[in-house]
């Protein structure tokens, strides 16, 4: 099945959002430019992350990784969550109040945090957290989405990331080791202009084991991930701060405005400046009648007046 490039839609902050779930609205495969935390509130679900499938239930945070393609399914009947986007900066923001040992740098734009989240998550999505402190993740998440003005609305939403980020990397219980895939996926996170060769060499591998490592973790090609990570460092480049299209490309890794411009279209369908344009408020919803199935027919898209709540 395809996988497609969904832009967060944000209400009125730039720096991410919160939504509460609702079955009624979801997306086939999709993978995202900014971070993507969940808190599941109640019952269970299916998280499908890449090629890796888990359980997730109450009290536990999952994460998603810039680029990562997810999907979820097979709800229990009383299940909830909050779904939370972060931007990058607010990332870095959340991330300098912490003593986490990072490698940071001036790579990118998620340089900072992508290789320490990557590897304390280990490939596993999902990670338990101490009951008060998901209590207080679930007072934050809902203090954003009741908030009105944009100032409460940003406190509390970077509130909820430096909690959530404290909790994950407090979190010795769920680590185990890393595969090569996945602790390459986060490589390229961090410089999206890191070649096979380069990766193999820093992860002390062939460049064959790597490809095979590396479709085996991720369900693709490590050019094919690339592409997709370097579109999200674009989106990030362009949403944080006055930068052209073309030093955006360039700066994400890209070797040429062409060789963007063709990827973009590729994995987002449509032109990058058609898709910026279009506002996030008018990014298409997927309606799906069946809620743990995709089949034909399941999939309407929502006129923008029907729309009601931004979807996981």
């Amino acid at each position: 099945m395809q996988v497609v490039l969904q832009e967060l839609i944000y209400d009125s902050l730039r720096e991410g959002a919160v939504w509460p779930f609702d079955r009624r609205y979801l997306r086939p495969p999709h993978f995202h430019g900014q971070l993507e935390c969940l808190l599941i509130r109640r019952g269970s679900a299916t998280l499908h992350v890449a090629t890796q499938t888990q359980i997730v239930r109450s009290g536990q945070l999952c994460w998603i990784l810039p680029g990562v393609p997810h999907v979820m399914g097979d709800f229990s009947p009383d299940f909830d969550m909050w779904v939370v986007e972060l931007d990058s900066a607010l990332v870095d923001e959340c991330w300098a109040t912490i003593d986490a040992g990072g490698r940071a740098g001036d790579r990118g734009p998620f340089a900072s945090w992508s290789l320490t989240l990557g590897e304390q998550l280990a490939g596993r999505a999902a990670v338990d957290v101490a009951a008060a402190v998901a209590r207080q993740l679930d007072e934050l998440a809902a203090g954003v989405w009741a908030a009105t003005l944009a100032g409460e609305a940003r406190s509390r939403l970077a509130g909820f990331g430096r909690l959530a980020l404290r909790a994950t990397l407090g979190n010795v219980a769920t680590r185990r080791p890393i595969s090569v895939g996945q602790l390459a996926s986060c490589l390229l996170l961090a410089s999206p202009s890191m070649s096979r060769a380069a990766a193999a060499a820093e992860l002390g591998v062939s460049e064959g084991f790597l490809s095979r490592s590396f479709h085996k973790d991720l369900g693709v090609s490590f050019v094919e991930h690339r592409a997709r990570t370097r579109v999200a460092h674009f989106l990030a480049l362009v949403q944080a701060k006055e930068i052209n299209f073309l030093h955006a490309a360039l700066a994400a890794g890209f070797g040429s405005y062409s060789q963007f411009h063709r990827t973009f279209s590729r994995v987002s369908g449509s032109r990058p400046r058609d898709y910026l344009a279009r506002g996030r408020r008018q990014s298409q919803l997927l309606v799906v009648d069946d809620h743990d199935s995709f089949g034909p027919g399941a999939v309407s898209i929502l006129a923008d007046g029907q729309r009601q709540l931004a979807p996981l």
